[in-house]
């Protein structure tokens, strides 16, 4: 089972490679952004035999909340994507939020929604440059 914790700054590079991996681009955060994140607690990090097999982020502080949910392909589907955003509304829960945003890709819509996140109306919407779903989980 997979060990999720907060990250750290050693954490920084084994993030980036997992994005990058996922996403197939590079995860471009400059020195302050990462260190905004660390100081919010915001990054939460699955680790298998000490190994980051994926990661969320979340700024409760944002106008869209939940940033990133990325899980190495061999480990979708296991749970531990679940285990992730279970603490990330954690994080959102104990903070006071009462709903978390995020933009879903279109592959994940359905992740999200068994989750008990709902499309946020087209008129309520933030506007993205890139395709997905804009959705909300109310408490």
């Amino acid at each position: 089972m997979a060990n999720i914790r907060r990250a750290t700054i050693l954490d920084r590079q084994s993030v980036e490679d997992v994005y990058a991996i996922v996403a197939g681009t590079s995860l471009s955060l400059s020195d302050d952004e990462w260190h905004h994140w660390l100081d919010v607690d915001g990054i939460v990090i699955a680790e298998v035999d000490d190994r980051v097999i994926g990661f969320g982020g979340i700024d409760t502080a944002a106008r869209e909340h939940l940033r990133w949910l990325y899980l190495l392909p061999e480990y979708q589907r296991s749970g531990v994507g679940s285990t992730i955003l279970r603490e990330l509304e954690h994080i959102a829960w104990t903070s006071g939020l009462q709903s978390i945003r995020l933009h879903s890709t279109p592959n994940a819509v359905q992740f999200y929604s068994k989750r008990g996140y709902t499309p946020i109306p087209h008129n309520q919407q933030l506007g993205h440059d890139h395709d997905g779903v804009e959705m909300i989980k109310v408490r």
